[in-house]
């Protein structure tokens, strides 16, 4: 278990499954089946159909994955090396197979008051999110317009195919998840291409990971 005090944690059984089966974002109806968190929870079993990691490590900044298991697979795997062992960190899967889409809530209506906590408590945020276009490329958005174009920046120094700013998911709704720390955040949007990508290769992860961990403390620094 990563380290720090887990306020709510994974079953093993269930973290066992992460990034198995189906494909890298599960079909979801539009719009979203329910509009808040409690809805969601009240008409599911945590443990069973969902399940919720939030890691407080007193960190300046917080990663998050909303649509983790089968909602958008690897998006869990990504936000875990971003936030290594220092950062703070929450995770929110959906456990219903190819029905995990069901489970998707926007992150404007993410209100899970342990995510809430974890975003406004600190200075800076970072959501992994997956999006639908072709190839295999990440498109850099959020309303920390400056920790957005570092990262950027440095994801396309490390050889990564990176669209800034990013138009169609710009990610800058101030009641963004991403968005509630003091000084905004930055999401990132991959394609199902560059998920498989990081599936099937551990160097390529890490280096998209270590990429955006660089970005991420370069900011901080001049918070």
């Amino acid at each position: 278990m990563p380290s720090g005090s887990p306020i709510l944690s994974l079953s093993l059984a269930l973290a066992l499954l992460s990034g198995c089966g189906g494909n890298y974002a599960a079909s979801r109806a539009k719009p979203d089946i329910y509009p808040d968190y409690a809805a969601l929870s009240a008409a599911n079993v945590e443990g069973r159909d969902f399940s919720r990691e939030v890691y407080d490590r007193g960190a300046a900044a917080s990663v998050f994955a909303i649509h983790g298991g089968d909602i958008e697979r690897i998006t869990a795997r990504v936000a875990r090396g971003i936030a290594g062992s220092d950062l703070n960190l929450y995770i929110f899967s959906g456990w219903l197979g190819g029905d995990s889409g069901r489970l998707h809530i926007s992150a404007v209506r993410f209100d899970d008051p342990a995510a809430v906590a974890l975003s406004t408590a600190v200075l800076l945020a970072v959501s992994v999110h997956a999006q639908s276009g072709r190839g295999e490329w990440v498109c850099v958005g959020g309303a920390n317009a400056a920790a957005a174009s570092a990262t950027a920046s440095d994801l396309i120094a490390a050889g990564f195919e990176t669209e800034y700013p990013c138009k169609r998911l710009p990610g800058v709704s101030p009641r963004n998840i991403v968005n509630r720390p003091e000084k905004g955040g930055v999401q990132l949007e991959l394609t199902s291409g560059l998920l498989e990508r990081f599936e099937n290769s551990r160097e390529d992860l890490s280096k998209f990971t270590g990429s955006v961990r660089k970005s991420i403390f370069a900011v901080l620094k001049k918070i």
